[in-house]
């Protein structure tokens, strides 16, 4: 059974490393993350031991987090005998979308994202009614790649009638975009069902939109039963992509963040010419750096004062965020991509509907009648 989100939040992101992230989360535990990174011994790591280390504090009794728990519906050969070219359909559509338009990838892990900040992984972003709908808040203005799961679904209404999930389809379409710019694949569980309703004011609601602290974004991800790192980590998707000077400008904007010691001068000098020569609308990449490499330069940005966004310059300063930070700068990009894999497998499998919950659309755009 899915929750309704708790908290104003967060987010828009993701990654994976060479290892495929297929199992249960303990693959995390890999180079030199110990039990005490939140994943298994009471919660997150106390500030400064950065979730790798000996870490000391209280002991507390364990609670088994919800991403342990098995998720019941999901199965890995959920479509074997029922769609068994499922993600081979979505695959290759995907890798061609991108491969026309590299930026999709980023747009199609956000839209993911904006998914599951609204009750969780159902597909309720996809459905399009005009005025009301998700699709049309605020929150959702610069989402793309609608077009891109609709046209899946309709090639999978056609090889098998009535079978696969919008929800679905969008988990394995995110994955894939991720893959497609060098993230490497990981395995999913499948059995998600889709929403039947969709609001233009949840999605405003809870959906981030900048000013959130990260205090709001810690507790969004901990009432989703994911913790500080997971919202460190899949931040890091901003190593690819793109934002608008209307987002980068707002408040505190590029004059409060020089003043409170936050902004490179020289990049807040580059921003500030291109903002004002081309307005709100005006994009600039979200790591100038290497902004077409699924890598860790976004956290380098970050300890350079480089952040593009106010919101990911605060992760670096925050106490209960600021050690993963430096951790994921100074570590080989490597143990980001992996650590991503685990965050974003276990963000597609908490609060869905399943089982006979919801329904199975015909039309991602639509819900049944």
């Amino acid at each position: 059974m899915r929750r309704t989100p708790a908290v104003a939040s967060l987010l828009l992101l993701l990654a994976v490393s060479s290892v495929a992230a297929n199992g249960d989360g303990n693959q995390g535990d890999s180079a030199g993350a110990a039990r005490n990174n939140g994943y298994g011994g009471g919660g997150d790591a106390p500030a400064g031991s950065n979730g790798y280390g000996g870490g000391g504090g209280p002991e507390v009794s364990y609670t088994e987090p919800a991403y342990r728990k098995a998720v019941d519906g999901l199965d890995y050969g959920y479509y074997s005998e029922s769609c068994p070219k499922m993600e081979e359909i979505v695959g290759k559509a995907v890798r061609k979308a991108v491969g026309a338009d590299y930026t999709l990838a980023a747009s199609i892990m956000r839209l993911f994202f904006h998914d599951f900040a609204v009750g969780g992984v159902d597909g309720s972003v996809l459905i399009d009614v005009p005025g009301h709908s998700e699709k049309y808040a605020e929150a959702s203005r610069t989402l793309r790649g609608f077009d891109v799961i609709e046209s899946i679904k309709t090639e999978l209404e056609a090889a098998c009638h009535a079978t696969v999930s919008c929800a679905d389809i969008l988990a394995a379409a995110a994955r894939d975009a991720a893959a497609a710019v060098g993230v490497p694949y990981w395995s999913l569980k499948y059995g998600r069902r889709d929403g039947k309703e969709s609001s233009a004011e949840a999605a405003d609601r809870y959906v981030p939109m900048g000013g959130e602290s990260i205090g709001e974004l810690v507790g969004f991800f901990q009432s989703n039963g994911l913790n500080v790192q997971d919202l460190v980590v899949l931040s890091g998707a901003h190593t690819i992509g793109r934002a608008t000077c209307g987002a980068v400008t707002k408040p505190p904007g590029l004059c409060g963040r020089r003043r409170a010691g936050t902004l490179d001068r020289q990049f807040g000098d580059f921003l500030r010419r291109k903002c004002g020569a081309g307005g709100d609308r005006e994009y600039v990449e979200l790591d100038g750096e290497t902004p077409t490499a699924f890598d860790n330069q976004y956290y380098r940005n970050l300890m350079r004062g480089r952040g593009l966004l106010d919101t990911d310059q605060k992760l670096l300063a925050d106490p209960m965020t600021g050690g993963f930070v430096k951790t994921f700068a100074n570590a080989p990009s490597q143990f980001f991509v992996h650590q991503f894999a685990q965050s974003m497998r276990r963000l597609g499998e908490v609060q869905l509907l399943t089982g006979k919950e919801g329904e199975v659309r015909r039309k991602c755009s639509a819900v049944n009648y």
